[in-house]
């Protein structure tokens, strides 16, 4: 799989959850950890859709410039920081939602699709 391709990929899919959380924080919630946000939870989901955007479309950006390399280890790093997360609170507490283990998985295959792309000596396409 090209490296444009994945991290074409993984950025739109950065975009629509990141509007998904933008327009109803409380049904991703409830999907992903089991529960309504409450109070402050709301604009904070709202905050964290907003910035799922702005990566996204970073990275859509950054497909035509020199910088992938970047953007691969970028997005390689928040997606597999969201899967330890993620695995953490399912495993530690008892917020699972139906999209909780699927979370998971989607985001270590991410990881795992853009690691050879880091590891890889020419990052030529």
């Amino acid at each position: 799989m090209r490296q444009r391709t994945v991290v074409g990929a993984s950025a739109w899919v950065e975009i629509i959850v990141g509007a998904l959380f933008l327009a109803a924080p409380d049904v991703l919630c409830l999907l992903v950890f089991g529960v309504k946000p409450e109070a402050i939870a709301m604009p904070l989901g709202r905050f964290a859709g907003i910035a799922l955007i702005a990566l996204g479309i970073a990275c859509l950006h950054s497909r035509d410039t020199g910088s992938r390399r970047n953007v691969a280890l970028d997005l390689f790093a928040f997606n597999v920081g969201v899967a330890i997360l993620f695995v953490w609170v399912g495993v530690t507490t008892a917020l699972h939602g139906i999209l909780l283990w699927p979370a998971v998985i989607l985001h270590a295959i991410i990881g795992s699709a853009l690691l050879p792309h880091l590891l890889a000596k020419d990052s030529a396409e």
